[in-house]
C-alpha cells in the first residue's frame, strides 16, 4: 500500500492550531508530517473558528475535519476531578467522554474507509477501539507514571489525589495500549516502562522535537545575570518546579548576585507562585512569542522534578544557543551530557552554583551553546524526528499483529 493511497484518522484531544504548550506542539507536527505523507482526517475537539483556522493553516484538510465544541477546560475539569474519586474513571477520561462526537466517529467510519487511526493520547483511542482498523497511540508520556512522580506534591490531599489517579491511570492506560498495533513513545525510559506493563505491543521512539527554522539564535542578552523559564503554568511540575527553584534556589543566587532577575513565561500562574514575585522575580503570563524573552537571558532554567515524557523547552533554548541549567528530570529523555551541552544538578545548592558559574565562566557557557546547538540541529529536527512514525507504518502494513484484550494481570503499579 503507497503513502498517498493510506487513509488516516487522527484523533486528537485538541485542535492543536497555534500551538502554545507542548502537548498541542507535538500534536501540530505530527499532523504536519502525516499530512505530507498520507491522506488525512483530523476529528477531535475544538471550536468552529478553530477548526476553521486549521484548514487555513492545512488546505488539504478541507473537507476533512469533524470537530465538536465540548468544552473541558476550567470548571468541567474540577468537577471531573471531584467525580474521579468515586468513579472507576480518570478525571481526563471523564471530561474527554462524549456521546456525541462517539456518533459522529461512528458516522464517519461507515463513510470513510480507514486504514488506521492515529490517537493522540491513550484517551482518545476509545472513539475509534470497536471499529475494524488498525490503531497507534502516540503515548506524549507514560501518563500513570507521570502522576506517580506526582505523589512528591507537599500537600497531602494533593499526594493522595495523584496516587489515586496513577492507579486508575495505570489499568486505563495499560488495558488501551496492549491492544494498539503500535505506540509512539517519546524517550527511552518511557520505552523502558511500557516494556513492563506493555511488553507485546511494538514501540517507536519518536521524541519531542524543535522548529529549528522558527527558534534561531540572536544573542541580544540584555542583563549578563538574568535567567527564563518557560512552561504552561497551569501544569503541576512546572508550578512545583518554580516553587522550588524560588524558594530554595534563588536565594542562594541572589546571595552572589544580588542583581540576578528570573521571567518567568507561562499562562495562569497560580496565587501560590505569584506570591513570590519580586522585583527580581517577573511573571509574564501568556505572551504569542517566547523567543524575545528568550533571546534576552543569559541562562535557561529548567527546574522540574517531576513529570514525564520529553521537555519541548529544552531543545527550544539550545536551538536559540543559549546555556541551560536542568534537574535530572528536566532533561530526561534527550541525549545530553552533563559539561558538554548542559549542566544538570538536582540539588537547590548545586543548581545555585551552576548558574552562578555560568554567569563568570563565559568559555564554559560557550561550550553548552555550540554544543547543544549542534545536537538539537543533528538529532532533534521535526522533519527527522518524525521520520520514524513512517517506520512504524511501514512495519504495521508489512506485518499482521494480534492484539492482546487486556494488560498483562500479573503487572502492578509501584
Amino acid at each position: 500500500m503507497s503513502k498517498s493511497k493510506l487513509k488516516i484518522l487522527h484523533l486528537v484531544p485538541y485542535n492543536p492550531v497555534n500551538p502554545s504548550f507542548g502537548g498541542a506542539l507535538r500534536v501540530y507536527h505530527v499532523l504536519k508530517h502525516l499530512l505530507a505523507n498520507y491522506d488525512v482526517t483530523i476529528a477531535g475537539f475544538g471550536t468552529k473558528e478553530q477548526e476553521e483556522l486549521l484548514v487555513e493553516e492545512f488546505p488539504e484538510l478541507k473537507g476533512q475535519t469533524l470537530f465538536i465544541d465540548h468544552r473541558y477546560d476550567g470548571l468541567n475539569r474540577e468537577l471531573a476531578k471531584l467525580k474521579t474519586v468515586f468513579m472507576n474513571k480518570s478525571s481526563w477520561r471523564i471530561v474527554t467522554e462524549s456521546s456525541e462526537f462517539e456518533e459522529k466517529i461512528d458516522q464517519l467510519f461507515q463513510k470513510e474507509q480507514f486504514d488506521l487511526s492515529i490517537s493522540e493520547f491513550p484517551v482518545m483511542e476509545m472513539y475509534s477501539s470497536k471499529h475494524n482498523v488498525k490503531r497507534i497511540v502516540n503515548c506524549h508520556n507514560v501518563e500513570y507514571d507521570n502522576f506517580r512522580r506526582m505523589t512528591i506534591a507537599s500537600n497531602p490531599l494533593r499526594r493522595w489525589f495523584y496516587k489515586h489517579q496513577a492507579k486508575i491511570f495505570f489499568h486505563e492506560e495499560t488495558h488501551t495500549l496492549n491492544r494498539q498495533d503500535a505506540l509512539l513513545v517519546t524517550s527511552e525510559r518511557d520505552i523502558q516502562e511500557l516494556e513492563r506493563t506493555v511488553p507485546d505491543t511494538p514501540k517507536y521512539l519518536v521524541p519531542n522535537g524543535v522548529d529549528t527554522e522558527f527558534f534561531t539564535p540572536k544573542e541580544n542578552v540584555t542583563n549578563p545575570h538574568s535567567l527564563v523559564f518557560v512552561g504552561m503554568m497551569q501544569y503541576l511540575p512546572n508550578v512545583d518546579g518554580i516553587e522550588f527553584f524560588l524558594e530554595e534556589v534563588f536565594p542562594l543566587v541572589l546571595e552572589k548576585y544580588p542583581d540576578c532577575k528570573v521571567t518567568i513565561i507561562g499562562k495562569n500562574p497560580p496565587e501560590s507562585v505569584t506570591s513570590l514575585k519580586s522585583e527580581n522575580v517577573e511573571f509574564t503570563g501568556f505572551v504569542d512569542d517566547t523567543r524575545p524573552y528568550i533571546d534576552k537571558a543569559a541562562v535557561y532554567i529548567v527546574p522540574l522534578r517531576m513529570g514525564g515524557g520529553t521537555r519541548l523547552k529544552v531543545m527550544e533554548a539550545m536551538a536559540m544557543k543559549k546555556a541551560v541549567v536542568s534537574t535530572s528530570i528536566g532533561c530526561e529523555g534527550i541525549d545530553v551530557s552533563h559539561g558538554e551541552n548542559i549542566l544538570i544538578e538536582d540539588q537547590p545548592k548545586d543548581f545555585a552554583n551552576a548558574i552562578c558559574t555560568l554567569f563568570e565562566n563565559y568559555e564554559l557557557r560557550n561550550r553548552l551553546k555550540d554544543n547543544g546547538y549542534k545536537l538539537v540541529h543533528q538529532k532533534y529536527d521535526w522533519k527527522s524526528v518524525c521520520s520514524e512514525i513512517d517506520t512504524a507504518i511501514k512495519h504495521l502494513f508489512s506485518t499482521e499483529h494480534e492484539k492482546p484484550a487486556q494488560a498483562p494481570e500479573q503487572v502492578t503499579i509501584a
